[in-house]
């Protein structure tokens, strides 16, 4: 059994979960990432990052994933990026969550008897397949960054009080287990007073959020990866 101290607890290797609607600059932010970065590209929108000498891009169309799918194709090209390429790379970025669930489903119905449409189990394996994913991610002992599109509903609370929440787009019966499994869950956002993008870092009843890495509640979008306690005005 291996027992450690709290005090000689420091700062680890941190899996990050943003989210914002298309558009709002979530793939730009992986440009803020120090180090070198390693995108894996599910929604094709890395031609943002356009120029970064530290970034390189694999995308859906690698043989790994053709030959192979999502379902089987995505663990092995983890695989064989954690057997051979992570020395080269402080960041490993999953380009978005909210469109591999949907290839995914996509991926059950054309090889399901349904007429393309996924059947109910195929729901279930996806979300166990999913946090699996996740939790092989943080066996890599780097940086983890993933992106998701936002959503939002109407909540009411147990003093009759209705919020707008917004939460990224991940499957409703995981969302607080994949939330769990980070770090920081950040919403982007953009300011209507100065056009300024940042990051909402602690939750409310309006956002999920959580930040687990330092006291920040808020911070710009180009310091979210500079840990410290000191907020950002927008």
């Amino acid at each position: 059994m291996d027992i450690k101290k709290a005090n000689e607890i420091t700062t680890p290797s941190a899996i990050r979960l943003i989210y914002g609607d298309p558009g709002k600059g979530k793939t730009s932010t992986i440009g803020f990432m120090p180090g070198r970065t390693l995108v894996i590209d599910i929604d094709g929108t890395s031609s943002v990052l356009k120029g970064k000498d530290n970034i390189d891009i694999v995308d859906m169309h690698d043989p790994i994933i053709v030959e192979n799918g999502y379902r089987v194709g995505l663990p092995k090209l983890l695989q064989e990026i954690k057997t051979n390429h992570l020395d080269n790379y402080d960041n490993i970025v999953l380009d978005n969550i909210s469109e591999l669930e949907t290839a995914m489903l996509t991926e059950y119905g054309k090889n399901g008897n349904n007429n393309g449409v996924p059947g109910i189990q195929n729901y279930q394996q996806l979300q166990f397949w999913e946090l699996d994913l996740i939790r092989y991610l943080k066996t890599f002992g780097k940086n983890i960054l993933i992106t998701a599109w936002e959503v939002s509903d109407e909540w009411q609370t147990e003093a009759g009080q209705i919020f707008n929440r917004s939460y990224p787009q991940i499957r409703k019966p995981i969302l607080t287990n994949v939330m769990g499994l980070c770090l920081q869950v950040a919403r982007l956002s953009v300011s209507p007073k100065t056009g300024n993008r940042g990051f909402t870092l602690t939750p409310s009843d309006a956002v999920f959020a959580k930040n687990q890495i330092d006291d920040r509640e808020f911070c710009l979008q180009e310091d979210l990866f500079k840990i410290g306690d000191v907020d950002a005005n927008a």
